[in-house]
């Protein structure tokens, strides 16, 4: 989107102004409702192209990959307001392929940046040790990439994802949390589906309380998640949310998305996730008491 910027001075100050904003901004909180994206795609690309209304992208990690091997970086299709929250859990083919260099490679080019990084698989059928094995794993390689990023100064923040359910799994990520100072999670809730959706919202929410109550973070930004029931009910600390298919199949039309339908869409979910914010949030000693196991 470069090619929309004049090639003024002002212009230029501008940009230079912008980046300043979003660097100070990545260190901020993901919280409202924002959009998941799939690129390369000319749709998606129209769509934000100059929108103003938008200020977190998230895009799949393979997505950026392709943009920037097309394009150089991400400035021919994010604006420079845009921010880039890059979202490292994908299919499995993806995650396993990928190396500690392509992470660290990407974030170079696409800094100032958001990553929700990813690395092995988690699944609720697994043996127990074989849980075990995948926080450790991921633990490990957030701590390794959080040192990465500090050594190379990359203006990246990371925001770790959930890899258990159980309060004894997100207990496993105290030492990672204390050690950077996190007070984030990003909840990856595509996987809560299922032939009962009533039930997996249900035990969704379970797991989330599970995560608050283990690391008492002060903030929870759902990913995958922004049907327009499926936003109430959560624990206050639940503050952002993202997804794909609801938002653009509410702001489709026929010429394509609409950016115009994206402010009420936005507003309406904001609302839903807003009330969230007047109930009670129940002690942490209670939520440990139960270990809610859903």
């Amino acid at each position: 989107m470069s090619s929309q910027v004049d090639t003024t001075e002002l212009s230029r100050g501008q940009q230079t102004l912008h980046e300043a904003v979003k660097s100070h901004r990545i260190y901020k909180p993901v919280r409202g409702v924002h959009p998941r994206v799939e690129l390369p795609d000319e749709e998606f690309e129209e769509w934000l192209d100059g929108n103003r209304e938008v200020e977190y992208v998230i895009i799949n990690f393979s997505d950026a990959e392709e943009v920037i091997e097309r394009d150089g970086d991400l400035s021919q299709v994010l604006e420079s307001w845009h921010i880039p929250v890059i979202l490292g859990t994908e299919h499995d083919e993806y995650v396993n392929r990928r190396t500690f260099q392509d992470v660290l490679d990407l974030l170079d080019v696409a800094q100032p940046a958001i990553y929700v990084p990813d690395v092995v698989y988690s699944y609720n059928w697994m043996d127990e040790e074989i849980q075990e094995y995948a926080i450790e794993a991921y633990t490990g390689h957030v701590r390794d990439l959080q040192k990465g990023i500090i050594e190379q100064e990359f203006n990246v923040r990371l925001i770790p994802t959930n890899k258990g359910w159980k309060y004894e799994h997100f207990a496993e990520y105290q030492g990672l949390f204390d050690e950077f100072d996190y007070e984030e999670l990003a909840f990856y809730a595509v996987q809560y589906t299922g032939g009962d959706a009533g039930n997996a919202i249900n035990v969704l929410r379970s797991h989330v309380r599970n995560s608050i109550a283990a690391l008492d973070m002060e903030d929870v930004f759902l990913i995958g998640r922004l049907g327009e029931d499926d936003l109430l009910d959560f624990a206050p600390r639940v503050c952002g949310a993202t997804g794909l298919r609801q938002w653009t199949d509410d702001c489709s039309t026929e010429d394509g998305l609409s950016q115009s339908l994206w402010p009420e869409f936005q507003e309406g979910r904001e609302a839903k996730l807003s009330v969230n914010d007047g109930q009670e949030q129940r002690p942490i000693n209670e939520f440990g008491d139960r270990k809610e196991d859903n």
